[in-house]
């Protein structure tokens, strides 16, 4: 048995086990709720055959989102689904420090707005 400390911990160690025997290998949820408002949150990647057991035990909420994107991930490895591709969309280039924008064949280009010819006023000295 091996008990981890991390999430992205069981998760990888979960992905190994399903690597290895993804017909046999179960993952298995419990919660068990306290009298004081605070439960105990368990995960458990389980091999019957080869007797491997990965767990992990948390009491803080915040962990419980990751471990359901964790989850997601092991679900899929499970089912034989590959992950999803994430593609990279091309970074547009900032405007020139001109201020002007690059025309667009085919559109007006944009009128710039007039520029005032009165001089500032000084404060007193």
């Amino acid at each position: 048995m091996k008990l981890t400390k991390t999430p992205q911990e069981f998760v990888d160690e979960s992905l190994l086990l399903l690597k290895a025997r993804p017909s046999t290998t179960r993952i298995t949820t419990s919660y068990h709720a306290a009298t004081a408002g605070k439960g105990k949150l368990t995960l458990k990647t389980y091999d019957p055959v080869s007797g491997a057991l990965v767990k992990f035990r948390t009491s803080k909420i915040a962990i419980v989102g990751r471990l359901v994107a964790g989850l997601n991930r092991l679900g899929r490895q499970q089912a034989g689904v590959p992950e999803p591709v994430v593609i990279e969309t091309p970074v547009l280039e900032a405007p020139p420090a001109s201020g002007r924008s690059t025309p667009i064949p085919g559109q007006a280009a944009p009128s710039e707005a007039p520029k005032s010819k009165k001089k500032k006023k000084k404060g007193k000295s």
